[in-house]
């Protein structure tokens, strides 16, 4: 069991790292924002605001792949590591799937970040709730 914690944690803190290195250090090149600007119909205009706030988000979930990562060589830090995998994982999916009852259903790629949250918070709740009981 403690192998597939260290496997969980390293995915969570991968997945934080991808996310976040392009919405951090080269916001123009993020995933998200170039399938919306792939559709012509989408006529939101590339600025400083919002990339200030691509960047912010980038920050938090750097820092959240950091702590996660300590999960790995800390073992004393471990739970901490899967509270914070789980809020992050799990309040982004969670709002992406109000986002699919509210507006409707997105492109391909947002649906399938939003199922590999769903499936990083499940192992991350799994891995905690080993540890705790």
């Amino acid at each position: 069991m403690e192998i597939f914690k260290i496997i969980v944690l390293c995915l969570s803190g991968l997945a934080l790292l991808y996310a976040s290195s392009m919405r951090l250090f080269n916001p123009k090149k993020a995933n998200f924002l170039q399938i919306y600007f792939a559709n012509p119909e989408n006529k939101l205009e590339y600025d400083t605001d919002l990339v200030n706030e691509i960047r912010g988000i980038g920050a938090v979930m750097l820092l959240g792949g950091i702590a996660i990562f300590l999960g790995i060589i800390l073992p004393d830090f471990r739970s901490s590591s899967f509270v914070v995998a789980i809020v992050i994982f799990f309040g982004v999916a969670s709002g992406r799937l109000m986002s699919v009852v509210l507006d409707g259903k997105p492109n391909k790629e947002v649906i399938r970040a939003m199922l590999v949250e769903v499936v990083l918070s499940v192992f991350n709740v799994f891995c905690l709730l080993d540890i705790i009981s």
